[in-house]
């Protein structure tokens, strides 16, 4: 199949007969695509044609990553998905396995030698470019990405839509079996990981909040803080789904939910992302700290927000999962 977008190099010699034939919105994603590769930059953001054009000719610089986690109210195994179709060369990551487990929150980020060792394992070096999907269209992949630029790796991009996106296009899906040993090989190798890997990991303290950072912000309101749970668990009037943990949010945040940013398991145009935000109240010129349930769906924020090139954009790790849990800290509802 022909890739939508062709080689950078033959850019100015095409650029007329892209413009008659690409939709506005396509058209816009297209020079912006172009735009990051001809500066050496990676967007963040990657659609089906840009992926297939690579997997297509075995670029051996890109890396694949199925990044699936489900809710368990989804009723979906990411798993035996990977296990029966994926797409061609991918490779899975094990969002609850690669993750710090000395603290009883979910997924955790893991430590920067647990990073590393399942970046070997994957076959992942420091200069690979990686995209990552989901069998949803858009849920836990931007938290697999918002984990690699993390940990210092800036050449890393979603799939917007995904999986579904990729078969809608009617693109090839590897049916083969998947060994035991690969498909756990990003969890063991964090759980044992080795004194030294290959793979060069260093957290970037300035995209991780803790409940301490969120605790002092409540006071000082340097940051703003926004919520990507559904309005009603924001306002506190729908149960939490994890056990014995508290209804609300945390003071001074404000509430996009995260399904705002997306349509069709896709995420809308820039002009619709900046809409969610800007309806919420969300300034996007101030710094901005993202929480949600777990940690997931902020970085569906995140990732939106980079799409507006809105600069220092943090993440709260252990988001409403923790501060919930934790009756010593102050909470709100309406």
């Amino acid at each position: 199949m022909l890739a939508l977008y062709p080689p950078v190099r033959l850019l100015p010699t095409l650029f007329r007969a892209q413009v008659r034939r690409a939709e506005p919105v396509q058209h816009k994603r297209y020079l912006r695509t172009c735009a990051a590769m001809a500066s050496g930059n990676m967007p963040s953001l990657v659609d089906t044609a840009w992926l297939n054009d690579r997997v297509a000719r075995k670029d051996v610089k890109v890396k694949v990553i199925d990044g699936s986690w489900y809710l368990p109210a989804a009723g979906r195994d990411a798993k035996q998905e990977f296990r029966q179709a994926r797409i061609p060369g991918a490779r899975y990551f094990d969002l609850n396995g690669v993750a710090d487990h000395s603290q009883d929150l979910p997924h955790m980020l893991p430590s920067a030698t647990q990073f590393a060792a399942a970046m070997d394992a994957l076959d992942i070096a420091n200069d690979s470019t990686v995209v990552v999907y989901d069998g949803a269209g858009i849920f836990s992949a931007p938290r697999i990405l918002w984990t690699f630029k993390a940990f210092g790796h800036s050449q890393v991009a979603v799939l917007n839509g995904g999986m579904p996106a990729w078969k809608a296009a009617g693109l090839p899906v590897d049916e083969s079996e998947v060994g035991e040993a690969e498909m756990e090989a990003s969890a063991a190798a964090a759980k044992n990981p080795p004194p030294q890997s290959s793979y060069m990991a260093n957290l970037q303290g300035d995209m991780v909040r803790d409940w301490r950072q969120v605790l002092e912000n409540v006071k000082s309101r340097r940051e703003t803080v926004v919520d990507a749970r559904a309005a009603e668990r924001y306002k506190g009037k729908a149960p939490e789904p994890r056990e014995g943990m508290r209804s609300g949010h945390i003071p001074g945040s404000l509430n996009v939910p995260f399904g705002q940013l997306l349509q069709d398991g896709r995420y809308k145009s820039p002009d619709g992302l900046r809409e969610a935000f800007q309806t919420a109240g969300v300034d996007l010129s101030q710094p901005l700290t993202m929480t949600c349930g777990s940690g997931v769906t902020a970085c569906i924020l995140a990732l939106g927000l980079d799409q507006l090139q809105v600069p220092k954009v943090a993440v709260y790790d252990g988001s409403w999962s923790e501060w919930g849990s934790n009756k010593e800290l102050p909470i709100k509802q309406e």
